[in-house]
C-alpha cells in the first residue's frame, strides 16, 4: 500500500491499493475433496414416507460410533416405481472429516442391518477410480513367487521331539527337548520380549510383548510374522483355531499417541480412528493384522469399572461367536467376522456370575448333523428366586436345560473336553450357615433331555479336573474340611499348606453289574498337602502337586490304571490307582505336562521368589531327567501341538502296535546316544590334536631361538651325565619319649 498524505489522497475508494493487506491476510485456497463421503449399498428400498425414519436409524444407531454426519449429510437417490417414488437401495453419507468416513467403512462394512441383509460401505472416491478404469483388460505384471515358511514345520522333526520356550534374565530362547542328553538350543535373543512369552493354542505362533504392542514369530527361521500396535499391552488371547486375536492394554487407546509413535511417514499404519479413542480391548484378524473392532472396558451397574477376569471375551469352538458379560445383567454375544451383536441385543441374565462355552460342537447321534452351540451360565439367589445353572443354545437362544440351586455360596463351571459333560461345582451353606459343603451337579449334555447327576461331598471342594479322554468320564477332585485359603505373601506364595483329600470318580453305565448308572467313587487319598491336580494330556496319569507353598513342595505321580489285578480281585476300579513316585522340587511355582504326556516340566520362577530358580524335567513315572538352575529364571512353556489328524480307529491301531514302534524308538534313542558319544570323542581327539600341534610349534620356535643365541656367542649350560642320579633322604623318627619332673 502506498503512503498517503493530505496532498495525494485517492479520488475514490477504487483507487486505494490493498495489495499488501491481501498478501498478509490471504486465506490459502483449499482443494475440494470428497474423501469424507461414503457410499452405503444394500439398504432396504422404501418410499418417501419412510425415508426419514430410515435415515434416523442409520444416523443414530448404525453410524453413531463412527463419527458425526453433517447436517443434511444423507442423500438417497430415488426412482419412480409404478407412480410411487422409492429409494434405489443405496445412499451417500457425508461426514465431517475423512477420518470419520474411514471409521465408518471399518465399523459398518458387513454390518447386519436386518436378517440376511449386510451393509456394504465404500469410499465415494473409489467411484471415480473405477470409472476411470480402462475398458481394455491388461493383465497385471506377474509377481515372483515367494515361498513362505511352514508354520508347523517343527512337527516334521525326525525324532518327534517337542519344543519349549525359556525366558531367563533378559534372554528368550527356544529349545528342542531331549531326554538322554541336554536340551538343544534352536534360537535365542536378548530382549526378545519385554514382559513375558506366550504360545498360540495350536503352537503356530510365539507371542512377545512390548510397550508398542504384540509381535508374532514363527517358522523355521523364527522371523517376524505380524505386528499389532497396541500401546502398553497387558494380555493377549487367541480364538480356538488361531484366526482371531484379542488384546488388552493397561491404558485406553490414544489415537494421537499412536500416530506420534509411528511418525508422519508411517501414519497410514495407524489402525485406529476416532471411534476407537478411549477403548482398551481390541480384536484383530491374526492372519492379516487388520483391526476388526475395539471395545470399551466393561462397567458395573453403578457405572464404575467392573472387575473382570481374563480373557474378557470367550470364544465358541467354531469361532462364529464370542461373548462377554456386560453390566452383570447380560451376556453380549457377537458374530465373527462381522463383529456385530447377535440379533442386535444381549442375552438377559440378571446378576450373572460366570459363563462358559461348550468346548466342542456336538452332533446328533442319529443324523450326525451338527447341533447348535451350547453356552452355560449361572446366576445367584435373589430374594425368593433360587440360584440357577442354565444351558442355552446359540444362535437361537433356546433354553436347553436349567437347574435350580439353593443355599449357594459360589459356583464354578467345568466342561469335559469332549463337551458331553458339564460339572457345576456348587459351594453351599448348611442350614445353620456356619459351615460349607460341595455338590457336583453334572449335566450330561451329550444325551437327550440332558439328565443331571448329583454327587454330594461332606466337605468343600477347592479344585476339580476332568480326565482329558474322549469316552472315559472320570474326574479327580480336591476337597478339604477347611476351605479358607491359606495366607499368602505379596508374590502369591502360601505360608503353609492345608491338609486336603483327593478323590477319584468315574461314570458307570447301567448294565448287568450296575443297577443304576451314574458317578461312582473309585478311591480317596487322605491327608495330602496337594494344592493342584494335573492330568496327563492323554489321561491315565495324574500328578498331585503342592505349588507355591513355602513349607511344602511335594510331587506325587499316580497311575490310575496300574494294578488291574487288585481292581479285578476287589471289583473296584479305584484299587488300580497306584503311586509311581513321590518326590520334591524345592520352591516349585509352576507345573506343565508336555503335549505328548511323556514328560513333565516343573519350575521355580523368580517372579515368585529368588530361591533356587530354574526347572526340572521329569518323565511320566516321576523319574528326574534333567535339572537346570538359572539365575533370574522367569518362565518356561511347552509349545502346544495341533489336534491329531488320526481317527479314533487309527489311534487304537497305533496303541495295538505300540511294541513294534517302541523297538524302533529304542533304536533311534540308541543311535542318538552313540552319536552323542561319537561327537564327544571327536571333540576330545580334536583338542589333543590341537595340543600336539601347539607343542610342535613351540618346540620349533625354541630350537630356532637357541640356534640364534649360540650364533651370538651364548654358551649353553653343560649337560648332565646320563648316569643314574642318587638322591639321599634323611628321615628322623622318635623312637621313645620320656618326661621327668625335676624338684
Amino acid at each position: 500500500m502506498s503512503v498517503y498524505t493530505f496532498e495525494n489522497l485517492p479520488a475514490s475508494e477504487e483507487e486505494i491499493d490493498y495489495s499488501d493487506l491481501e498478501r498478509k491476510f490471504a486465506i490459502p485456497e483449499q482443494e475440494e475433496t470428497l474423501e469424507n463421503v461414503v457410499v452405503v449399498d444394500n439398504l432396504p428400498v422404501v418410499d418417501s414416507s419412510k425415508e426419514e425414519k430410515l435415515i434416523k436409524v442409520l444416523k443414530n444407531k448404525v453410524f453413531k460410533k463412527s463419527g458425526k454426519v453433517k447436517e443434511n449429510g444423507f442423500h438417497m437417490p430415488k426412482t419412480d416405481v409404478k407412480g410411487v417414488e422409492k429409494t434405489k437401495g443405496y445412499a451417500f453419507v457425508e461426514f465431517e472429516t475423512a477420518e470419520q468416513a474411514q471409521a465408518a467403512i471399518r465399523n459398518v462394512n458387513g454390518f447386519e442391518f436386518e436378517k440376511s441383509r449386510f451393509l456394504l460401505v465404500n469410499p465415494f472416491m473409489d467411484v471415480e477410480k473405477y470409472v476411470e478404469v480402462d475398458d481394455e483388460y491388461r493383465a497385471p505384471p506377474a509377481e515372483p513367487y515367494v515361498e513362505r515358511e511352514h508354520l508347523r514345520s517343527w512337527l516334521a522333526d525326525e525324532y518327534g521331539r517337542d519344543q519349549f520356550a525359556l525366558y531367563a534374565d533378559q534372554e528368550l530362547s527356544v529349545w528342542w527337548n531331549e531326554t538322554a542328553q541336554p536340551a538343544e538350543k534352536i534360537k535365542g535373543r536378548q530382549n526378545w520380549t519385554e514382559s513375558y512369552v506366550q504360545w498360540s493354542p495350536l503352537g503356530s505362533y510365539m507371542c512377545t510383548f512390548h510397550r508398542q504392542g504384540l509381535v508374532l514369530w514363527g517358522g523355521p527361521s523364527w522371523s517376524k510374522l505380524m505386528r499389532f500396535v497396541h500401546l502398553n499391552i497387558k494380555s493377549a488371547d487367541f480364538s480356538p483355531s488361531e484366526r482371531y486375536l484379542v488384546t488388552l492394554a493397561a491404558d485406553p487407546i490414544d489415537v494421537e499417541a499412536v500416530s506420534a509413535l509411528l511418525g508422519p511417514e508411517n501414519a497410514h499404519q495407524n489402525p485406529y480412528s476416532a471411534a476407537d479413542q478411549g477403548n482398551s480391548v481390541c480384536i484383530w484378524d491374526a492372519h492379516t493384522g487388520t483391526l476388526l473392532r475395539s471395545f470399551a472396558p466393561p462397567v458395573a451397574k453403578d457405572g464404575s469399572p467392573a472387575k473382570t477376569t481374563w480373557p474378557q471375551f470367550k470364544w465358541s469352538p467354531s469361532e462364529k461367536y464370542f461373548a462377554r458379560m456386560t453390566h452383570e445383567t447380560s451376556i453380549s454375544i457377537y458374530q465373527a467376522p462381522s463383529m456385530a451383536l447377535l440379533d442386535k441385543k444381549s442375552l438377559a441374565t440378571p446378576d450373572i456370575q460366570d459363563f462358559s462355552w461348550c468346548p466342542r460342537v456336538l452332533t446328533d447321534p442319529r443324523t450326525g448333523a451338527a447341533r447348535p452351540e451350547l453356552l452355560a451360565y449361572w446366576t445367584p439367589e435373589e430374594g425368593n428366586l433360587p440360584a440357577r445353572a442354565s444351558l442355552v443354545s446359540i444362535p437361537d437362544r433356546t433354553l436347553v436345560r436349567t437347574k435350580n440351586l439353593f443355599n449357594v455360596f459360589a459356583a464354578a463351571l467345568h466342561w469335559h473336553p469332549s463337551g458331553k459333560m458339564l460339572c457345576v461345582r456348587v459351594q453351599r451353606f448348611t442350614k445353620s450357615k456356619k459351615s460349607r459343603f460341595t455338590n457336583l451337579e453334572i449335566f450330561r449334555t451329550g444325551e437327550r433331555d440332558v439328565p443331571v447327576d448329583v454327587v454330594e461331598l461332606k466337605d468343600s471342594a477347592v479344585a476339580f479336573d476332568w480326565e482329558p479322554t474322549e469316552d472315559n468320564f472320570r474326574f479327580a477332585i480336591l476337597h478339604t474340611d477347611d476351605p479358607t485359603p491359606p495366607q499368602t505373601n505379596s508374590s502369591g506364595i502360601a505360608m503353609a499348606a492345608v491338609k486336603t483329600n483327593v478323590s477319584f470318580y468315574s461314570f458307570e453305565r447301567k448294565g448287568k453289574l450296575v443297577k443304576k448308572e451314574g458317578f461312582r467313587l473309585l478311591n480317596t487319598l487322605n491327608n495330602k498337602s496337594t494344592t493342584s491336580l494335573k492330568w496327563s494330556p492323554h489321561g491315565r496319569y495324574i500328578i498331585l502337586a503342592t505349588l507355591r507353598t513355602m513349607t511344602t513342595c511335594t510331587l506325587e505321580f499316580y497311575d490310575t490304571d496300574f494294578d488291574h489285578s487288585a481292581a479285578n480281585k476287589s471289583g473296584n476300579p479305584g484299587d488300580a490307582v497306584t503311586m509311581l513316585a513321590s518326590t520334591e522340587h524345592y520352591g516349585i511355582t509352576d507345573l506343565e505336562w508336555d503335549p505328548t504326556g511323556r514328560y513333565v516340566m516343573t519350575s521355580a520362577s523368580s517372579w515368585r521368589h529368588s530361591m533356587e530358580n530354574g526347572y526340572i524335567l521329569w518323565d511320566f513315572k516321576g523319574q528326574m531327567l534333567h535339572k537346570v538352575m538359572l539365575e533370574r529364571f522367569k518362565q518356561i512353556l511347552w509349545r502346544p501341538r495341533p489336534h491329531s489328524l488320526l481317527t479314533e480307529e487309527q489311534k487304537r491301531q497305533v496303541r495295538k502296535d505300540l511294541k513294534t514302534y517302541a523297538r524302533e524308538f529304542d533304536e533311534i534313542d540308541e543311535r542318538k546316544l552313540h552319536a552323542a558319544d561319537a561327537q564327544l570323542m571327536t571333540q576330545r581327539r580334536r583338542l589333543v590334536s590341537e595340543w600336539e600341534t601347539w607343542r610342535e610349534q613351540v618346540g620349533e620356535f625354541l630350537d630356532k631361538e637357541t640356534e640364534d643365541a649360540v650364533a651370538d656367542g651364548y654358551k649353553l649350560p653343560i649337560a648332565a651325565d646320563n648316569e643314574d642320579l642318587v638322591v639321599e633322604e634323611i628321615v628322623e623318627e622318635i623312637v621313645e619319649e620320656k618326661e621327668e619332673v625335676i624338684g
